[in-house]
């Protein structure tokens, strides 16, 4: 980090919390530089600082960035669990990495994971608009009602979704049928919950883009590193 930073966007970059609420724990008091508590916003620092939050010191990392064909029966989480292994476990990486965003136990497909929070957080907010495009293989076989339904707001279970396109890629039988949709959000569940909605339950589902990237070549269970490239894109 060649440019001073404000203390709560150093905090928010190294994936402790979002930058307000960094905001709030130096107001706290839960924040100290070089062994000084903050108690007031405005303070700027270099990688000579050092940084402790509640005690705990954040190390200056460098950052890294990495694409993974997540497999199915891994967790979107920094830890593990009898039967849950997490994604995390496939990197080879000794950086406190975190998923950007998250893909259910049994979702297979694109996957980024990076320590780089600011990132992280421009990414999964819902304003940004982030696309993802996803495969789901579904019961039945929709009408073109239910894919125009795909296209436009739907409101149940007191939430807002907002699904930009769906389309059928193949009949695979005459119960099942294999689509692509398109969102812009990265709601619980949400892909499930809204084939659900328009009565084709998902049965296997699969990202295949997320924010421009695609898996190309790699195989499940299999990453690489982001070329400076497809970091700069995304960090537009």
């Amino acid at each position: 980090m060649n440019e001073p930073q404000r203390v709560q966007k150093r905090i928010a970059q190294a994936g402790i919390t979002s930058r307000r609420k960094a905001e709030q724990l130096i107001i706290d008091g839960q924040v100290a530089v070089n062994g000084k508590t903050l108690t007031k916003l405005g303070r700027k620092v270099t990688d000579q600082d050092i940084i402790s939050v509640n005690g705990q010191i954040i190390n200056s990392e460098k950052f890294e960035y990495y694409l993974l064909n997540k497999p199915a029966g891994y967790v979107s989480s920094n830890k593990s669990y009898p039967n849950q292994p997490s994604v995390i476990e496939l990197i080879d990486s000794q950086s406190r990495l975190f998923s950007v965003g998250r893909l259910d136990q049994d979702t297979t497909g694109v996957l980024l994971l990076t320590n780089d929070g600011a990132l992280t957080q421009k990414l999964t907010h819902p304003k940004h608009r982030i696309k993802r495009i996803y495969e789901a293989l579904v019961k039945g076989v929709p009408t073109e009602s239910e894919l125009a339904d795909l296209t436009k707001p739907m409101r149940f279970d007191n939430e807002i979704f907002f699904p930009q396109s769906g389309k059928i890629i193949e009949q695979t039988s005459q119960t099942q049928s294999l689509l692509e949709v398109t969102v812009a959000e990265g709601k619980n569940h949400e892909i499930k919950k809204i084939l659900q909605h328009i009565g084709h339950p998902v049965i296997k589902l699969h990202r295949k883009m997320f924010a421009g990237i695609s898996l190309g070549r790699l195989k499940a269970g299999e990453y690489r590193a982001l070329t400076q490239k497809e970091i700069e894109k995304l960090k537009q």
